[in-house]
């Protein structure tokens, strides 16, 4: 597993336009590796001191050469590429860390044959909109993947609306930071490769942690 991260010029139009389309930034990270893959890469784009960056989590080594030429530049791109696979290897039950994770919160509604909604009306995703309804989603999760909310709350939140394929898909998104405890490091290790929740194309679903 990789660990990537790589500056990004907000100043180019390109940059201003992925940043604006998941759809754009998504087949411009899927560029970065050999179409073959059976992984998905996570990405995710983080804010550090007023700079802008792309956070990537990889099975396969990244090549950002085309994504440098077009969201950045040679002389000021600033490239970091490290192996992942120690670090998740070092996670022990019981530890704490604190954690950052950008999600796309949702609900889906059940299906039922006595309904009296249409087809199309049942079984759809509907994004949670409410704090309380996005902290409640992050909780019930927390188990399954290992961990224990120790603290956290909602940092940043809204929606992206963006065109693919002719039709306009609305995301939810929720950044969540705070404290965790590990109560099972293998599911732990399993989030942080392969990411939380939906939409993970799009930028949502990368986790990240750091030791206190």
């Amino acid at each position: 597993m990789y660990l990537s991260r790589v500056k990004l010029d907000t100043e180019l139009r390109a940059t201003k336009k992925a940043l604006a389309n998941p759809q754009v930034m998504h087949a411009i990270v899927a560029g970065c590796f050999e179409t073959s893959i059976d992984v998905r890469p996570l990405w995710r784009i983080d804010t550090l001191r007023g700079s802008t960056y792309m956070l990537v989590v990889s099975a396969a080594t990244p090549d950002f050469t085309s994504l440098v030429d077009q969201l950045s530049s040679p002389e000021n791109a600033e490239v970091s590429i490290r192996d992942y696979t120690k670090f998740l290897s070092q996670i022990n039950n019981s530890e704490t860390f604190k954690f950052r994770l950008n999600a796309n919160p949702v609900r889906s509604t059940k299906r039922s044959e006595k309904s009296s909604e249409s087809l199309a009306a049942r079984g759809k995703i509907y994004g949670h909109v409410t704090v309380e309804h996005q902290l409640k989603w992050l909780q019930d999760r927390a188990a399954k993947h290992g961990f224990e909310l120790v603290q956290f709350d909602v940092v940043s939140r809204g929606e992206r609306r963006f065109k693919r394929e002719n039709a306009t898909v609305t995301l939810t998104v929720a950044c969540f930071e705070g404290i965790l405890q590990v109560s099972d490091a293998t599911l732990l290790r399993e989030a942080l490769a392969k990411g939380i929740g939906r939409a993970k194309a799009y930028g949502c679903g990368l986790m990240t942690v750091a030791r206190l």
